[in-house]
């Protein structure tokens, strides 16, 4: 069964790889020429992918992430917003994470709080998410910090800290124009 495991999960790949290209080659007919926008809100949706250190070795991970970023009239234009992120970690837990991120220009920062449930190689561990990133709107790279803050009790350690590299392909659909406008 264990073999049979490791062939699904690598077409898993495969698959989400073959969508996120599909997301790019037609996202010029679904973003608009102008995105973003001053004073527009956007929910964005997609795949997040990454490759970690760890006190255990490296780690990678396949999930999704949703955030809502609303963009002030400034100039240069910038933005606050929420996320939410689920990623399967090494196929052998799940790490969660939420918190509050800023852009400006192609710049952006995330702050949150992130839980790595218990596994078989570790202890439940909740640690402070810190996270600057580049984004052009669909694909945004960032540089991932996790810094523990406690660790579930135990006869397993904890995750430790977390370091490396991420990528996230989302499509962002407007939900509402000018939200910093009067009347």
């Amino acid at each position: 069964m264990r073999a049979s495991w490791k062939s699904c999960r690598g077409w898993m790949w495969v698959g989400v790889l073959c969508a996120s290209f599909e997301a790019l080659a037609f996202s010029p007919w679904l973003i608009p020429a102008s995105f973003p926008q001053p004073g527009d809100i956007y929910l964005n949706g997609g795949f997040l992918f990454s490759g970690t250190v760890r006190p255990g070795g490296i780690a990678t991970g396949l999930g999704a992430e949703l955030s809502l970023h609303a963009f002030f009239k400034a100039e240069p234009i910038a933005g606050v917003g929420i996320f939410g992120q689920w990623q399967s970690i090494n196929g052998e837990h799940h790490r969660l994470c939420a918190g509050v991120q800023a852009t400006t220009l192609v710049v952006g920062a995330e702050l949150g709080v992130a839980h790595d449930r218990a596994g078989a190689l570790g202890a439940a561990t909740t640690s402070l998410h810190l996270q600057p990133f580049l984004s052009l709107g669909l694909l945004t790279v960032g540089l991932r910090i996790g810094i523990p803050v406690a660790t579930a009790p135990g006869d397993k350690p904890g995750y430790g800290s977390d370091i490396g590299l991420v990528l996230s392909l989302k499509l962002p659909v407007p939900l509402r124009k000018n939200f910093d406008d009067e009347g």
